[in-house]
């Protein structure tokens, strides 16, 4: 239930798919977004605002009401936009039923900006009318600025840097992101471009932080959600201690590396693709398309050896 302070707080910029549980008096607080669906490749965007919400013990405070913004099932779908509820069944009786989460979560870090959590699902339908529920939350909270977290499987290898581009909601903006690739796209768009457009309009400040993914790693890695995560509280006032993900984050990458020296099909292909990857780089061509099916095959493989590829 609605408390009598959430009714208040919503005030202008009420919007009915909101639930308050609390309303924290916030300092001038950063949102950072990620969700399941399109940019959370390796499960990057999610993984990453799972750590944070971990991490920093943020405590949830809202939630979007799922209402009518999921279908929960259509044929042809890909199995991440199938929306179905969850349930557990014992002994005949319905223990639990869960919908899709769309949650908010908020830390008070004591200084000059706080930091707002939104973790949850990309609607299938309503994209506007959800957009205008995380706005609306937005503007009430007084969020200085906006960041979409996500991830994008790419033909790039583990062993470089990784590398992230930025889509941003106003031209000014460019400026302060000119170290990061700035996107060059014409196509169909994830819920964060249509996010962040909607929230330039809104007079928003949002940016689309983008890692580039190896198409072998399919769960979360965490050294490149480390690298993510640097790049991004490099734009903030944040300070948030992350040598524990990154420790993390090196021993898997060894444990990939070990994987690939005992496979030498599998590092045949890695280093055709650190070659391509390198030129491409050096002559300044982007990324070039290569094909990485026989990699792919290769790691495939390990899995199913009841090896993890990581």
């Amino acid at each position: 239930m609605m408390t009598a302070a959430a009714n208040n707080f919503q005030g202008e910029f009420m919007n009915e798919s909101l639930i308050f549980q609390e309303t924290p008096d916030l300092v001038n607080p950063y949102l950072f977004i990620g969700y399941r669906g399109w940019l959370n490749a390796g499960e990057l965007g999610t993984g990453s605002i799972e750590y944070l919400r971990r991490k920093l013990n943020a405590r949830k405070f809202a939630a979007i009401d799922p209402g009518h913004f999921y279908i929960g099932q259509v044929p042809g779908f890909d199995s991440a936009q199938i929306m179905r509820p969850q349930t557990v069944v014992e002994g005949g009786l319905i223990k639990s039923l869960e919908e899709p989460a769309n949650e908010f979560f908020y830390w008070q870090s004591g200084g000059e900006n706080d930091l707002i959590l939104f973790t949850g699902f990309e609607p299938n339908v309503a994209w506007p009318e959800y957009t205008s529920a995380i706005l609306s939350m937005a503007k009430r909270c007084n969020v200085c600025r906006i960041y979409t977290l996500g991830g994008v499987f790419d033909q790039v290898p583990h062993t470089r840097e990784t590398s992230v581009y930025a889509v941003l909601s106003r031209p000014e903006m460019k400026r302060e992101f000119q170290s990061f690739p700035l996107l060059n796209y014409n196509g169909p768009c994830s819920f964060s471009t249509l996010l962040v457009n909607h929230a330039g309009r809104a007079g928003i400040e949002a940016a689309s932080i983008v890692a580039r993914v190896p198409p072998y790693i399919q769960t979360f890695h965490e050294k490149i959600a480390c690298d993510l995560l640097q790049k991004v509280f490099a734009h903030t006032s944040l300070h948030v201690d992350l040598s524990d993900l990154r420790k993390i984050g090196n021993t898997v990458a060894e444990l990939m590396d070990n994987d690939f020296r005992q496979n030498k099909t599998a590092m045949e292909q890695l280093r055709k693709l650190e070659e391509m990857y390198d030129a491409a780089l050096i002559q300044g061509y982007g990324y070039k398309e290569v094909n990485v099916d026989e990699l792919m095959q290769e790691m495939l493989d390990t899995k199913m050896s009841g090896k993890k590829p990581h």
